[in-house]
């Protein structure tokens, strides 16, 4: 039985009737919309909430977070991409969620084995490639199922140096063609940090039927309006393609370059 989590893109959470995951102010990168401490902790005492906390924080911030953290009690998992968090908050309530690297069933036996039992998996995979990783895997499993995939994240102001360079000003959000692949990205700067979306929305759906077992995540994040509506009426649906332009060549095609898997 899919367990579904959403990460919200509008602070009016009425829409949003599954688990939600919401992403952390100053902690957070590449959403729509962030909350505080305290705004978190006051939706989780009537609401199952967990939080996202996907920047990579320096040593500094890391007594700050601690902070934030006790202001928290109420609240079910943190979502953590830096592991130096596995320090601060009790494991049972972190899941790990790095971009790209979990990505083999070893992996998540690994972590498990460090009591850290809740996982998202990287969405870089093929649908055989899932099917193993839950099945010979002990690890409490979370997928995205519908998101624009992050590409890269980056600590550096990516936007406005090249606006230096080029002797222009910029938006924060710009969209760029990488020149190989003619792939059309998102670029986002927040806080002096920058993050690149695919422009693509991946979607699984197309397999949904084939995927029990999975926490799925539903991301409300970088979305057109009508991508928007699309999602919230069917985002259980296997033929959310119909409805709205998706991408799940991942699912189909496998990428040999994972890590740890070519020497």
């Amino acid at each position: 039985m899919n367990k579904f989590y959403m990460i919200p893109n509008s602070k009016n959470l009425d829409d949003f009737k599954e688990e939600l995951i919401l992403p952390l102010k100053g902690y957070s990168i590449g959403f729509d919309v962030y909350f505080t401490s305290e705004e978190i902790e006051r939706i989780a005492q009537e609401r199952d909430v967990s939080v996202m906390i996907n920047s990579f924080l320096h040593k500094d911030r890391l007594e700050t977070i601690k902070l934030e953290l006790e202001g928290m009690s109420s609240v079910k998992f943190f979502f953590v991409e830096d592991l130096g968090l596995l320090n601060i908050i009790d494991r049972e309530r972190v899941v790990l969620f790095q971009n790209h690297i979990v990505s083999n069933y070893s992996a998540v036996n690994y972590y498990e084995g460090i009591n850290v039992k809740n996982i998202v998996i990287s969405n870089e995979l093929t649908l055989e490639e899932i099917k193993v990783i839950r099945d010979k895997s002990f690890g409490n499993l979370f997928y995205f199922l519908i998101n624009r995939n992050c590409l890269m994240y980056s600590k550096r102001k990516l936007i406005s140096s090249y606006g230096i360079y080029k002797g222009e000003e910029f938006d924060n959000i710009k969209e760029v063609e990488e020149r190989v692949s003619k792939r059309q990205l998102i670029v986002k700067e927040e806080n002096g940090e920058t993050i690149i979306f695919d422009k693509n929305l991946f979607s699984a759906n197309g397999v949904i039927d084939l995927l029990d077992g999975f926490n799925f995540i539903v991301n409300f994040n970088n979305l057109s309006k009508e991508e928007y509506n699309s999602i919230m009426n069917h985002y259980k649906d296997k033929d959310l393609g119909y409805y709205v332009n998706v991408d799940d060549y991942f699912l189909h095609n496998k990428i040999i370059y994972k890590v740890g898997e070519e020497k």
